[in-house]
């Protein structure tokens, strides 16, 4: 989806492993943004999915207990028609907690103008 590329491009620097391939971030990660007007604490995270193996529970367990450290969650999800089972079964995460919620459409670009 492109959460670590994201951070990367705010912060203006590789402090983030990237990849095609989804699950590359494995654990929590952590970076700072300073300017004159104040800091940013960045969290990259794995994504919130349907665990399939133990190594999966452990990276969907990092993912949602962060979602209670933050003051605000960025949702990066890539455009699509359709709402799919990945999707409905982060919105039901999200549900359960009270910190506020962005949805970040990322690959914008890549939409067709008919589309």
């Amino acid at each position: 989806v492109g959460k670590s590329t994201l951070m990367n491009c705010l912060i203006g620097q590789k402090i983030a492993i990237t990849s095609s391939k989804p699950q590359t971030t494995r654990n929590r990660i952590q970076t700072v943004y300073t300017s004159q007007e104040g800091q940013i604490v960045f969290v990259d995270t794995p994504g919130i999915h349907k665990a399939k193996n133990k190594l999966g529970d452990y990276m969907v367990n990092i993912a949602t207990r962060s979602l209670r450290d933050v003051d605000v969650v960025l949702w990066l999800v890539e455009p699509t028609n359709y709402i799919g089972a990945g999707e409905k079964h982060i919105i039901e995460q999200l549900k359960g907690i009270k910190t506020p919620v962005i949805l970040v459409i990322n690959k914008i670009d890549t939409v067709k103008k008919e589309e």
